[in-house]
């Protein structure tokens, strides 16, 4: 600023002039300069970072949908393998199956019968045979299998029961049941069908009448006498288990099963001696499950040998 009076140079703190000793606050006084005001930044885009780590750095993405994706190809290729497994388990199976000699021996049975060849025709597929079929090493066995029929004329439901017995099948049932309900009991000459009341057994020994007792009133130590029936005398006598092949057979009935038993009560030999094959075997399981009250002779414990009858009721 200047003084007023000389027009000398002053500085804006003096009060008066240097030069003529005039009063400073004459001089015009320099204008404020004014506050800054605020800056508002609603609505207005964003100012870009320009640190150096992050310029040129493009967003980065996220690993969740590459997880997603691999988890997809996972369950893709594991569902196709189970599918590939079914196929060729089900193919290994259906082979085994009809490659099997019962299965044979059944299907020649059906071809060879008139009436069955008449009204199916010529058979031209097989299905899968549903049911099942074991072999033991004694040489005995069972099976039954329920087999769609599709012949030239029509279509039907094959179903048969077969036994093993010294290592020989045997066709014991066999029926079609064509599409419109008529029913052809198949028998061919050339099957030796198993009849349920051969007592023929390995051990013809058990069959043999026990030994008189010595008359004497001391009894000589193993000795067996016969008992009968000996249903009555049973402490336990759990029920058998009826077989999954006797229900797809559908086969009931009684079994006869002759035991032997201990002076304990316990049971030490069994074995079926009638009843329908497929309900033998566990018939015989259950008689070994079975106890009874010791029987005595003179008062001293013997071996009793006699029959359990187990009834399998249809289900």
């Amino acid at each position: 600023m200047q003084c007023s009076n000389c027009g000398h140079e002053l500085r804006p703190d003096t009060r008066f002039c240097t030069k003529c000793g005039a009063s400073a606050p004459s001089a015009p006084a320099t204008a404020p300069t004014p506050p800054a005001q605020p800056t508002s930044t609603f609505g207005a885009a964003p100012r870009p970072s320009f640190q150096g780590s992050q310029m040129g750095q493009p967003p980065r993405k996220s690993g969740c949908g590459k997880v997603l994706l691999v988890l997809g190809i996972i369950a893709v290729v594991g569902l196709a393998g189970i599918g590939i497994a079914g196929y060729y388990g089900y193919k290994y199976a259906n082979e085994k199956l009809k490659s099997s000699e019962p299965y044979k021996l059944a299907l020649a049975a059906l071809k060879e019968n008139p009436e069955a060849a008449q009204k199916l025709g010529e058979i031209k597929e097989t299905g899968f045979p549903l049911g099942s079929f074991h072999e033991d090493a004694n040489g005995t066995g069972a099976a039954a299998y329920k087999v769609s029929i599709t012949g030239t004329k029509t279509t039907g439901d094959y179903v048969v029961v077969l036994t093993r017995r010294q290592a020989k099948w045997s066709l014991v049932t066999a029926k079609l049941t064509l599409a419109n309900g008529d029913i052809i009991n198949i028998k061919t000459p050339d099957v030796n069908v198993f009849n349920d009341n051969d007592n023929e057994n390995d051990n013809d020994n058990d069959n043999e009448p026990p030994p008189p007792p010595p008359p004497s009133g001391k009894i000589k130590p193993g000795t067996t006498i016969s008992g009968g029936i000996l249903n009555g005398q049973a402490i336990s006598k759990p029920d058998p288990e009826y077989p999954a092949i006797a229900k797809v057979a559908r086969v009931s009935g009684t079994v006869t099963v002759q035991v032997t038993v201990d002076e304990t009560g316990k049971v030490i030999s069994a074995h079926a001696v009638s009843g329908h094959p497929l309900l033998q075997q566990a018939a015989v399981k259950a008689a070994y499950q079975a106890r009874f009250t010791p029987t005595l002779l003179a008062g001293q414990p013997v071996k009793v040998t006699g029959i359990i009858t187990y009834n399998f009721a249809p289900q």
